[in-house]
């Protein structure tokens, strides 16, 4: 009988090995997996971001194939299928993502974005505060940011505002909430406010043709009539082929 007992102990210990080994082997090819699709999904960001969308399209395939759980690729897929207009798609890869990892703010604030993008403003301010949720969201002035041009699509101009400030209370030198703020503030007739933002903005970043356009409008309605000439000038030299400079152009064909 101790004999017996004794082979069944030995029997079990070695099935208990034998599973180990199993298991480890098992997480040793997870972790395999998962390296390589975290590998893809950088690979398809990239070419995302330089517009080779089937290459991406490629690799980011490539990495749900290897890690179907992995929600940075569900979200980068998402991204995807938005630049593809494919808005179904898109909406169902960041659901998943955000199901698989909901402290993912950076996935909620592109989630937001693009809910926004469709027309959906009060489930986009939903997505945008999950983002904010999260206190070790490293950059919430994105998610602000995004949040205030939601509003303002929705005419809560006085909300979009205080979201936008908060986003500078976060990150004084952001130069999308500057630019916004410089916008809100012409269209609310604050024009030197507008001149303030847009110098702030210039600190920062170079000047683009709709910055020195909004630059010359405010410095016209500040009858300042060399401030108007410089933003127009730097705005014929440096864009002569733009909207804003044939704008301007038009305008200067008038006599105004």
């Amino acid at each position: 009988m101790n004999v017996v007992i004794r082979y069944w102990l030995v029997a079990g210990l070695a099935l208990v090995f034998l599973a180990g080994c199993a298991t480890q082997a098992t997480l040793q090819d997870r972790d395999r997996a998962r390296q390589g699709a975290e590998i893809n999904v950088d690979l398809g960001l990239h070419y995302l971001a330089n517009n080779n969308l089937e290459q991406a399209r490629t690799n980011l395939a490539r990495a749900l194939d290897m890690a179907p759980d992995y929600a940075r690729a569900h979200s980068a897929f998402a991204m995807l299928q938005v630049r593809l207009n494919n808005e179904r798609e898109a909406e169902r890869s960041f659901r998943r993502a955000v199901e698989l990892d909901p402290d993912d703010s950076f996935t909620w604030n592109s989630f937001g974005a693009f809910l926004c993008g469709t027309g959906r403003l009060d489930e986009a301010q939903d997505a945008f505060r999950n983002a904010l949720a999260n206190p070790y969201y490293p950059t919430p002035e994105h998610a602000l940011t995004n949040a205030g041009v939601c509003l303002l699509e929705a005419g809560q101009t006085k909300e979009a505002e205080e979201s936008l400030r908060r986003a500078l209370d976060n990150n004084a030198n952001y130069t999308p909430a500057l630019l916004e703020m410089a916008r809100l503030t012409f269209n609310d007739e604050r024009f030197l406010q507008t001149r303030a933002y847009l110098q702030r903005f210039r600190e920062h970043r170079e000047h683009t043709a709709e910055t020195l356009w909004l630059c010359f409008r405010a410095e016209t309605e500040l009858r300042d009539r060399e401030g108007a000439g410089n933003c127009a000038v730097r705005l014929k030299d440096r864009f002569p082929d733009s909207r804003e400079t044939a704008r301007l152009l038009e305008l200067e064909r008038r006599g105004r």
